[in-house]
């Protein structure tokens, strides 16, 4: 059982292509602490990921990610290979293997310069050599065949450096994990060479490491570990704080000198267990299934020992939402807050025909729980409640707003002045009732108004632990680029044209409508000229041409569009103005591209954007509410976390979408595959408000040739 837990945090990690980093980096990696489980980096040098990568520290690397990692430390600490590195240096084993098998040289002078910082082409030239290719018959000569190579495999995925740049430790990471989805000289999948396994691009290390993690285990109070961690993850997250509190769920590596806690329950009724109530393997508490992770909750939860569908409980959850331990009594009770997302009324029958309302609610813990409540009360979406749960079952009650102002420090661990929890449950959320989890750091520096801020609680050392925000962030709105806005301008002149030849070419003949036609026609002819095209816009915000000034006045609303139509038309066409503004309130389809994927959106009401980045703001069932433009800008140098344009900077969202522009046409790609040398890049950043918002949300590349 414990060994296989390991299975389940590392497939966990895989899913979510993200791993938190120890407390000190303030990031999440899957790279860096994947190098750490593999012995490639210690956890102190993971704390520090922004560190230069030096060569003793590439050679780690190199024999880690490769089949003798585990086999470097029998390389002896007899004699030295090289002048400046000691038989008993801690990298002296790697260097070794690093050396003996061609990965890496010393240099003439018998020296290895181990402190020496690694560039980007030296390190891409060490991981061909690890993946089998013979650089010296690739095409072209160091480092640009090198780096051009490297590139094509997918080695260079995720690293901001370019030639000549000294890469950081966690560079240096991702560098060796992009190697295990890299195809070898002979096109085996390197990472399945090592035993790992590889589906879609992504590695599953858990066969290689199951011996590394000890748990689950519940703690009691004053619960203590066998040893003192380096790096901490609380809820998956990085956190500075190893106590542990009574019912945490904790793991812990002792090799690794890691720890993992899970603060996270599920309270609620029973609704459903499965396969069988006497031998349950998942259990459904408060409309959520989750799975049974031990034995001992498994017990009791069967029907053998009274548990199962009626009974209250709180379920102790672990790494992989598990239910890990089942409270019941007292120790069951739970207080959760949260909004309403939607409420709904249904028929039952049993004792005659009646309705049972179900209201679902999402709560600060990330976990979106379904209720049944009073048929006569009214929960709309948007609402702020609390949900109690006791051994008489749940209780959901509307709360009063509690707001709160004040700036985030710059570690985002307290605002105002007022310390956050280790394990603080900050969510975001709209009017409409739309809800997502915030990472404390996400606020790091950000000032707060009263409004801004609809909920929060205190615990009993007088730290936040809960945060309920209002739209602070604006991740909850969708992000895409509209496709083309030829669609929308087709559609009026054909419109407009109906409109204008319909009624004078019903009673006339000849000459006469042929005329009237020809008029009609100008419309079609004019729509070409309604709104520029995708292109004329992008390339108006290269050239600059179109200011953002002008972006802003023809984006800003509705009618602003309405005003830029008329002013083109109005000339040309008698009656535009009244076809043109029916024409604008009426619906739409906005053909756009959302996380890389093609989305068709269909609006009752037309929305004032054009081309390239647009915001979408949806109800919790996915009905568009509202569609904003939003705002470009030229971007001339790319970093890690942001990007700038001339001196201006600007954060980029964790999850923003990158687009190759060709042709009429968007392709989604990749960070890694543009750069501003060879490319125009467009960065589009919402301004929508947002405390914490103003982040390019969407990069649009144009190829400079």
């Amino acid at each position: 059982m414990k060994k296989r837990l390991l299975a389940l945090l590392l497939a966990l990690c895989t899913a979510c292509a993200t791993l938190a980093l120890p407390a000190a980096a303030g990031g999440a990696n899957t790279a860096v602490q994947a190098a750490v489980m593999l012995g490639g980096l210690t956890p102190e040098q993971a704390a520090s990921p922004d560190a230069a990568l030096t060569r003793a520290g590439l050679a780690k690397l190199l024999a880690a990610f490769s089949p003798y990692r585990e086999s470097a430390a029998a390389q002896g600490t007899a004699g030295a290979l090289f002048s400046d590195v000691g038989g008993t240096d801690a990298a002296a084993p790697a260097i070794r293997v690093a050396a003996a098998q061609g990965w890496m040289s010393g240099y003439s002078d018998g020296s290895f310069r181990p402190g020496q910082a690694v560039t980007l082409e030296e390190a891409c030239a060490a991981a061909l050599k690890l993946l089998g290719y013979d650089v010296t018959t690739l095409s072209g000569t160091f480092p640009a065949a090198q780096l051009n190579k490297a590139r094509e495999l997918g080695l260079r995925d995720g690293l901001a450096a370019g030639q000549g740049a000294a890469l950081t430790v966690a560079e240096g990471a991702q560098l060796l994990y992009n190697a295990l989805t890299a195809p070898t000289a002979s096109g085996e999948v390197y990472g399945g060479s090592l035993g790992f396994t590889v589906a879609e691009g992504k590695v599953d290390v858990s066969s290689i490491l199951l011996g590394n993690v000890e748990g689950p285990f519940v703690a009691a109070a004053g619960q203590q570990l066998p040893f003192a961690p380096a790096a901490v993850y609380r809820n998956g997250e990085a956190a500075a704080d190893a106590a542990l509190e009574e019912y945490d769920v904790y793991y812990y590596s002792q090799n690794a000198r890691t720890l993992w806690i899970y603060t996270r329950k599920a309270a609620g009724r029973i609704t459903a267990v499965a396969p069988s109530a006497a031998a349950p393997t998942s259990v459904t508490v408060a409309g959520v299934e989750y799975a049974v992770g031990t034995p001992a909750a498994a017990a009791v939860l069967s029907s053998l020992n009274g548990g199962g569908v009626g009974q209250v409980v709180t379920l102790l959850l672990g790494m992989n939402n598990e239910a890990v331990r089942v409270l019941t009594g007292e120790a069951a009770d739970q207080v959760f807050y949260g909004v309403v997302q939607n409420s709904a009324r249904s028929l039952v029958e049993g004792d005659g025909a009646d309705v049972r309302q179900s209201v679902t609610v999402a709560c600060t813990d990330g976990v979106t729980r379904t209720v049944g409540v009073d048929k006569s009360l009214n929960f709309p979406a948007g609402l702020l409640v609390e949900l109690r749960v006791s051994g008489e079952g749940e209780q959901l009650a509307r709360i009063d707003a509690r707001p709160l102002s004040g700036a985030f420090n710059a570690e985002g661990t307290a605002l105002g002045g007022t310390p956050l929890a280790a394990d603080v449950q900050i969510m975001d959320t709209t009017g409409e009732g739309l809800a997502g989890a915030v990472r404390p750091g996400r606020l790091s520096g950000v000032t707060l108004q009263s409004g801004d801020v609809r909920y929060y609680t205190t615990n009993e050392a007088g730290e936040i632990d809960r945060l309920i925000l209002d739209n602070v962030t604006g991740d909850l709105w969708t992000y895409g680029v509209l496709d083309d806005v030829r669609n929308l301008t087709s559609a009026a002149a054909g419109a407009i044209d109906e409109q204008i030849g319909r009624p004078g070419t019903d009673s006339l003949t000849g000459g006469a409508q042929a005329a009237a036609a020809g008029a009609g026609n100008v419309a079609a002819g004019v729509a070409d000229i309604i709104l520029p095209s995708t292109s004329d816009i992008l390339y108006g915000i290269i050239d600059g041409s179109i200011a953002s000034t002008l972006w802003d006045s023809l984006t800003s609303s509705t009618g602003s569009v309405a005003s830029y139509v008329l002013r083109l038309a109005a000339d040309n066409t008698s009656g535009a103005m009244s076809n043109i503004l029916g024409w604008l309130g009426k619906g739409a389809s906005y053909v756009c591209y959302i996380g890389g994927e093609s989305a068709t959106l269909n609006t009752a009401v037309k929305y004032p954007v054009l081309a390239g980045g647009v915001a979408v703001s949806r109800s919790p069932s996915g009905t568009v509410k509202n569609m904003v433009q939003l705002m470009p800008v030229l971007v001339d140098k790319l970093g890690a976390a942001s990007v700038m344009s001339g001196s201006a900077r600007y954060e980029t969202a964790d999850d923003m979408q990158v687009y190759l522009w060709y042709r009429g046409q968007y392709y989604p790609t990749t960070l890694a595959q543009v750069d501003p040398e060879g490319y125009h890049l467009i960065g589009w950043y919402d301004q929508l408000g947002c405390a914490a918002g103003g982040r390019v949300r969407v990069l649009v590349a144009v190829k400079k040739d």
